[in-house]
């Protein structure tokens, strides 16, 4: 599975070939700019299908207005094939993850959770000591917080988290020192 293929794209796709691996499916966990940007790429040099939650293809259609916003050249994504469906498993060269609906960063935002390894990529819903932006459109700060309250924290503390950016971390981490979460002034968890 190649994951929010970006501006790395390039370099996974060599990374897959040096050790012989068959990218078999192209995830997004969401479709801003960041994340797509390198899905042309690894559809032409994979031909794996894209998997999408329906309710970012909003973003996904749009991506030349999300282009213009951050001032980049826009360009043309090829359509998803499957959507992203919550609680169902996604199964992929013998790793299996559940799919978990996880909005507030994005309207469509999905992390993937492992089903054998205490794992979850979380995309940009939760970063180490961080959480996902909500002033791009289809953000939301309560459903952000609903979701990393619910949807995160709630996963074993041993979970890693594959973040979207930076470092990966672990729910445990998060849930102590995050200072967007921990309680604050003897208040209680925000």
């Amino acid at each position: 599975m190649l994951i929010d293929p970006g501006a790395a794209t390039a370099e996974a796709l060599a990374v897959a070939r040096a050790r012989n691996l068959r990218i078999a499916a192209i995830l997004l966990t969401h479709a801003h700019l960041d994340h797509v940007d390198g899905v042309p790429l690894a559809r032409s040099a994979t031909g794996a299908p894209i998997h999408l939650h329906p309710d970012d293809r909003i973003l996904y259609d749009n991506l030349p207005a999300q282009a213009a916003a951050f001032g980049v050249a826009s360009f043309e994504l090829p359509p998803p094939d499957h959507d992203l469906v919550p609680g169902v498993n996604v199964s992929f060269g013998g790793s299996e993850f559940e799919v978990i609906f996880a909005p507030g960063h994005a309207p469509g935002h999905v992390i993937l959770v492992s089903t054998t390894e205490p794992v979850a990529i979380v995309g940009d819903v939760i970063f180490f000591g961080s959480i996902g932006r909500t002033d791009l459109p289809g953000g939301d700060y309560r459903v952000l917080m609903d979701s990393i309250r619910t949807r995160v924290l709630t996963l074993p503390p041993e979970t890693r988290l594959i973040t979207g950016h930076g470092p990966e971390t672990t729910v445990a981490h998060e849930r102590d020192t995050n200072p967007f979460l921990v309680p604050v002034y003897g208040g209680e968890f925000v």
